[in-house]
């Protein structure tokens, strides 16, 4: 059900429970909810509290579940419980455990060394990406009724999430990029993303601040910056070195290198952020 390791990450998160009274650690509650709406697939409070008195006794010792002192048997925890437990988690402090930048098995290792799309293994000579995107949840709504968006990165190739944020419903994710990113090391990493995380700040910071690189995208909406970018002589730049950034950067190591290729064609410039409102 969980990977070796997770249990120690899920100690590290605070339990904001009263120690009287307290029956079910922290980290089987955890995992009841994370296996209930991962694996089984379900998408509410009771349907997970319906998951977990599913269970067998197999299943249940390997969600570390309490026995009861008299009977010896597992303990299940009702929807009540279940529901007072995440009302009163730090949801932050949960990500933050699960998704820590070692928690991805050195996929973000620095600048000289890049991943096997099979493996997942560092390989040397190939650089490291990671692509930052948002995404509205499904199925999941504030007490206002208004969507809940989250902004997340994750590992080129094997598509790993290492971090992840809410942005708040009266905001954008420009808003929340730097607090996303801010607690990896970036060293080295090629951040991309969409259009609209061309903002001058945020691009500056990486670059300045977590010594990363970037690939950013131009549109028509940044008038000065596109007419620069258009200008540029795209027709000498060998068509081998910019392939895999012309149809889909984001997909093998090998446009990671074209990325790199680009930099000494004046597309990687640093200082054309300057020209960025």
């Amino acid at each position: 059900m969980l990977r070796t390791g997770i249990w120690d990450r899920l100690e590290k998160v605070p339990d904001p429970r009263s120690r009287r009274g307290r029956v079910y650690p922290l980290p089987c509650l955890v995992a009841v909810v994370l296996c209930a709406l991962t694996a089984a697939g379900h998408d509410g409070v009771s349907a997970v509290a319906q998951w977990a008195a599913r269970t067998s006794p197999a299943q249940r010792a390997r969600l570390r579940l309490p026995r009861h002192p008299l009977t010896g048997r597992f303990r299940v925890p009702d929807e009540a419980t279940i529901r007072r437990f995440l009302v009163a988690l730090d949801s932050d402090a949960l990500v933050s455990a699960l998704l820590a930048p070692d928690a991805v098995g050195g996929l973000v290792p620095g600048p000289s060394a890049g991943t096997a799309p099979a493996t997942g293994q560092p390989v040397a000579g190939q650089v490291v990406g990671l692509a930052v995107d948002g995404k509205t949840s499904r199925g999941a709504r504030r007490a206002d009724g208004s969507l809940v968006h989250l902004l997340g990165a994750a590992t080129h190739g094997l598509g790993l999430l290492v971090g992840q944020v809410e942005v708040d419903a009266k905001s954008n994710e420009t808003t929340v990029f730097r607090r996303l990113l801010d607690r990896l090391d970036l060293a080295g990493i090629v951040i991309t993303a969409d259009a609209m995380h061309t903002v001058r700040a945020n691009l500056e910071w990486l670059v300045t601040e977590k010594k990363a690189h970037y690939l950013a995208v131009i549109k028509a909406n940044q008038p000065r910056a596109h007419a620069r970018m258009k200008a540029l002589p795209w027709a000498d730049i060998p068509v081998e070195a910019w392939r895999g950034i012309a149809t889909r950067y984001d997909k093998t190591p090998g446009s990671y290198l074209a990325g790199l290729h680009l930099r000494t064609s004046m597309i990687w410039i640093k200082d054309f952020v300057r020209t960025i409102p």
